[in-house]
């Protein structure tokens, strides 16, 4: 189930606006995880037991719940239940309730979608710092975006030195990007609360209007349903 990189997805994403084009990409990534999981991965083996180890989050678990595939969704999370199984027993001691309540915190902080989307990102993240190091309209379409949320941002700042010999200047495209972004933010947000003013009431909002959701975006990334 391993996920390789589509340089032509990282282009088509830094080339339409939005803002955060890493939030784009990652959709792209979760949505194929999802198609699979309810699909070609439910018979095998391997996937059965990836699912048994990690189980879905709360967000996945919606997500799939929502597909038309719901007997391969209860298939699979029938599967976790058993497993889950192992750990939920009759305890009669303080310290095998302790024990037992580690255990199922630490496995309901686990999602195998998560966990595999994660890893793809990892390689958007090394492949867009290279694109901008070995393709000169890459560089130019990367520095025309809108800045990242915070989430992406700061893992293309950890991922900035596979930029090779232009790391350094990723790296300030990459922060000028970010900074110019929060301060039309600002610059929004401030306007957005001027605005409730009686003596500004006929101004005219302009892109402050949508500044809240573009500020939720920003901080936490693009939800998807």
């Amino acid at each position: 189930m391993a996920y390789h990189i589509n340089t032509g997805l990282i282009k088509e994403k830094f080339n339409s606006p939005c803002d955060c084009p890493l939030c784009e990409i990652k959709r792209v990534v979760e949505e194929q995880f999802l198609h699979e999981f309810l699909n070609d991965a439910v018979m095998e083996t391997r996937s059965r037991g990836l699912v048994n180890e990690y189980g879905f989050c709360s967000k996945h678990f919606d997500m799939l719940y929502k597909r038309q595939n719901k007997l391969s969704l209860a298939v699979q999370i029938s599967s976790r239940i058993f497993a889950l199984g192992d750990i939920i027993k009759q305890e009669s001691s303080i310290k095998g309730a302790k024990k037992q309540a580690e255990k199922l915190k630490k496995a309901q902080s686990t999602c195998i979608i998560c966990k595999l989307s994660d890893e793809s990102m990892e390689k958007y993240y090394k492949g867009i710092a290279k694109l901008y190091a070995d393709e000169e309209s890459f560089a130019i379409a990367f520095k025309s975006t809108k800045g990242f949320c915070l989430e992406h941002y700061s893992a293309l700042l950890e991922h900035s030195i596979n930029a090779g010999f232009k790391a350094k200047q990723f790296v300030k495209d990459l922060t000028n990007l970010q900074i110019n972004s929060i301060n039309r933010l600002t610059e929004d947000l401030n306007k957005y609360c001027q605005k409730h003013d009686y003596r500004n009431a006929y101004k005219p909002l302009g892109s402050a209007e949508n500044v809240l959701p573009r500020t939720k975006l920003k901080l936490f990334g693009k939800d998807y349903e």
